[in-house]
């Protein structure tokens, strides 16, 4: 039963992420560009790590997350309004697919820790 409400958090969370990336941009603009490009990496982290943990196929999950991430910058250039493909987004997205990888082989999900 938990590994199905992973999936569901993983499935929700690469939705909620791809929605974020091709909506029209927030009236607020992130600060900086460092903070956008930590915000790139956090939200590509926790697609990494929750998709480790619902699959064993560690490069599958790389490749994937990856793929979204690119998937998603391309896409921003396709959308009428003021998004745009940036490759340190892409870059950004790519390191927090492989931390958050790393993170989620290393650490096992928490219902899954032995007591």
């Amino acid at each position: 039963m938990l590994d199905r409400a992973l999936l569901i958090a993983a499935i929700g969370w690469t939705v909620a992420v791809t929605v974020a990336l091709w909506m029209p941009p927030p009236p607020v603009i992130i600060p900086s560009v460092w903070a956008d490009k930590v915000t790139h990496f956090g939200m590509f982290a926790v697609v990494g790590g929750l998709w480790r943990w619902v699959s064993p196929r560690t490069w599958a999950v790389m490749a994937g997350a990856v793929l979204l991430g690119a998937v998603t910058e391309v896409g921003q250039g396709w959308w009428p309004w003021g998004r745009h493909p940036d490759v340190m987004d892409f870059v950004f997205d790519a390191l927090g697919v492989l931390a958050g990888v790393g993170v989620g082989t290393r650490v096992a999900a928490p219902w899954r820790w032995s007591r």
